[in-house]
C-alpha cells in the first residue's frame, strides 16, 4: 500500500492507516538503502530526518516497510541483499564482487555458520563501504548492518542456536529480474557478460582512485595528476597476496593479473613501464 504523509506525523499513525501489525517485529525506514528499526522504537518516531535517526533509522527514499512477528527477518533481509546484489551494473568490484559476498555472508548465518559467519559479514559490509563509483554498496551495507543491530534476538537465536524457528514469507516487495538484465550489459555491448575480477587475471592500471597506489607501492605510484605513472609493471613474488586484494579491490574492475608465461611485452602507451623480470607481469589495457 502507498501512502503519502508529510513529515512530523507520528510513525505508528503512518503504520495505522497502511494496515500494518498492531506490534511489528521491526520496521524499514527508507527503503532497501535505509535502516531497521525494532518494534520498541515505533512508539517514539516521528516521520522526519532527525527523529528517525535518533532511534536508529533513517528516512532516506521516504518508503517504510513494516514485518510482521510471523516471519524470520534475517531471512527477509537475505531475500533483499540477494536482490541488491543483482541491481549491481556490474563495473564496480565492491557492488559485483563485495555486495554478493555479503549476502552470503547473510546466507551462512542463517545456514548455522555461527560466530564466524557473522563477524565475516560484518567485515564485508565493512569493505564496501565508501569504495564504490556509487553509493549503492553504502547504501546496501547500511541495510545490512541495520539488520544485525535491529534484530538481536532473532540474530542471536541462529548464530548461537538452532534459528528463530520462522519461515521467511517474503513480505518485502522485490521486482525481480531487473538485476539480471542490467548485470547482462555490464560490459558494453547487448549480452555481454562482465568478467569477474578475479578471474581476469591481469593488473592494469587504475584510472584515478589511487587504491593501487595504497594497496601495492612497490609496483604502482601516483603521479600530480592521481593516475599512476606506469601503466605496465612487474609483480614481485613476495607481493603477489597485495596484489590479489589490489584487484578485488580496485572500484573501477580495472586491474588484472596474469602468470608471466612469455618473454617481455611491449607498451602499448607512452607511459614508463618497469623493467622486466621474474614474476607475474602487469599489463596496461
Amino acid at each position: 500500500m502507498v501512502i503519502e504523509v508529510p513529515t512530523g506525523v507520528p510513525l505508528r499513525y503512518v503504520l495505522q492507516l497502511a494496515g500494518a501489525p498492531p506490534v511489528p517485529q521491526g520496521v524499514l525506514t527508507g527503503g532497501y538503502h535505509g535502516k531497521w528499526i525494532d518494534a520498541a522504537a515505533v512508539d517514539e518516531a516521528i516521520v522526519s530526518r532527525n527523529s528517525l535517526e535518533t532511534v536508529g533509522g533513517s528516512l532516506g527514499a521516504g518508503a517504510i516497510l513494516p514485518i510482521g512477528q510471523d516471519t524470520c527477518p534475517l531471512g527477509e533481509s537475505l531475500r533483499v541483499a540477494q536482490w541488491l546484489a543483482e541491481e549491481s551494473a556490474g563495473q564496480c568490484g565492491p557492488c559485483y564482487l563485495g555486495l554478493p559476498a555479503a549476502a552470503r555472508g547473510m546466507e551462512d548465518i542463517l545456514n548455522g555458520g555461527g560466530p564466524a559467519a557473522l563477524e565475516a559479514l560484518k567485515q564485508v559490509a565493512g569493505n564496501v563501504k565508501r569504495r564504490g563509483a556509487c553509493s549503492h554498496p553504502d547504501g546496501s551495507a547500511m541495510f545490512l548492518e541495520s539488520t544485525v543491530k535491529a534484530f538481536t534476538d532473532d540474530l542471536a537465536a541462529h548464530v548461537l542456536g538452532n534459528g528463530c524457528g520462522r519461515p521467511v514469507h517474503g513480505v518485502l516487495p522485490l521486482f525481480e529480474g531487473a538485476g539480471r538484465r542490467r548485470a547482462s550489459r555490464a560490459a558494453g555491448r547487448p549480452g555481454e557478460r562482465a568478467q569477474p575480477a578475479e578471474d581476469l587475471r591481469r593488473l592494469d592500471a587504475v584510472p584515478g582512485h589511487g587504491l593501487c597506489a595504497d594497496i601495492l607501492p612497490e609496483v604502482f605510484q601516483l603521479g600530480a595528476d592521481g593516475f599512476p605513472t606506469v601503466a605496465q609493471a612487474e609483480v614481485p613474488r613476495y607481493a603477489e597476496a597485495k596484489a590479489l586484494r589490489a584487484v578485488r579491490r580496485c572500484p573501477a574492475l580495472a586491474l588484472r593479473l596474469e602468470e608471466d608465461t612469455r618473454g617481455p611485452v611491449p607498451s602499448r602507451s607512452n607511459l614508463p613501464v618497469l623493467s622486466p623480470g621474474r614474476g607475474r607481469r602487469a599489463l596496461g589495457r
